[in-house]
């Protein structure tokens, strides 16, 4: 059914005049009867009972009316929606995060931005970075927070946001850093960074951590560890830095040598979109108190 025919249709049958219809539609009268003729043809049914000199719907007609009235009121919700979407910028953000942002960062993060941009609606997948990458190479996520990776695309540009320090941290409180390594520490055999904060504390204070726990779970398998008191961890200050404030973890140790960093990541063909926009203005202008 061509929508076409339709309205003209709807229009002669709510004026019930084809003068007035035809004003309504800015043509002429002759276009629309010849129009009505042509659409009653394509249904091969009559939709006017011509055979009194005022308009008249026939029992199909009235039908056709009907459902015409309800697909071209929703027609006008849509286009009055569509009109607010535009004059409020309202956009839909996919956000992906790879798990060690996704705990600690994503909820203040999503929370201020929410608050700046009530406009932008938005849907999180937190996975491992393999599978967020090929998900944003997809068009599957508009925009990837994950801790530093080194990422040779021409099709993708990385931001990084913040460098902030490696901290060791734990639930007890400890005189003196050589008390430290005698208990238990969490080590992440494969974050370069990790492994030269521990030899930095090594070196600088000639000591030995005793017992090295390599834990190759997510975030929250650690921070469980370091609240049943297993071991200590050190970690970069993004991950840990809800519980240093909230006094849940004491701050043993700040490794200012050593910094790691969060990154946004998107593709180039979409910098350009305004929601995109609005969100990396955000994002780098948030920054962590320590």
């Amino acid at each position: 059914m061509d929508l076409h025919y339709l309205e003209i249709f709807y229009e002669v049958a709510k004026a019930k005049s084809f003068t007035k219809a035809a004003s309504e539609l800015y043509i002429n009268q002759s276009a629309v009867s010849i129009q009505v003729k042509k659409f009653e043809e394509i249904l091969n049914t009559k939709l006017f009972d011509r055979s009194s000199k005022k308009i008249k719907l026939t029992y199909t007609g009235e039908a056709l009316y009907k459902m015409a009235e309800e697909i071209f009121d929703k027609v006008k919700r849509a286009e009055k929606e569509i009109s607010k979407i535009i004059d409020l910028d309202r956009a839909r953000l996919s956000i992906g995060a790879s798990p060690v942002i996704a705990e600690p960062l994503l909820p203040r993060l999503m929370k201020g931005f929410s608050k700046a941009h009530e406009e932008i609606e938005y849907d999180l997948q937190v996975s491992e970075k393999e599978n967020l990458l090929r998900m944003l190479k997809e068009g599957d996520l508009d925009v990837l927070i994950i801790d530093e990776e080194r990422i040779n695309n021409p099709n993708l540009e990385v931001l990084t946001i913040e460098r902030v320090p490696y901290v060791l941290v734990s639930k007890k409180e400890y005189t003196n850093i050589q008390e430290i390594a005698k208990d238990p520490l969490i080590t992440r055999k494969y974050v370069p960074n990790n492994n030269q904060a521990i030899s930095i504390l090594e070196e600088k204070y000639r000591i030995t951590f005793e017992e090295k726990i390599p834990v190759f779970g997510n975030l929250s398998v650690i921070k469980g560890m370091i609240n049943e008191e297993i071991a200590n961890a050190i970690l970069p200050y993004y991950a840990v830095y809800k519980e240093i404030q909230n006094g849940e973890y004491k701050t043993v140790y700040k490794i200012t040598e050593i910094k790691d960093a969060y990154q946004v990541v998107i593709t180039k063909d979409k910098k350009g979109l305004i929601q995109i926009i609005k969100f990396l203005n955000f994002i780098q202008d948030y920054r962590l108190q320590y």
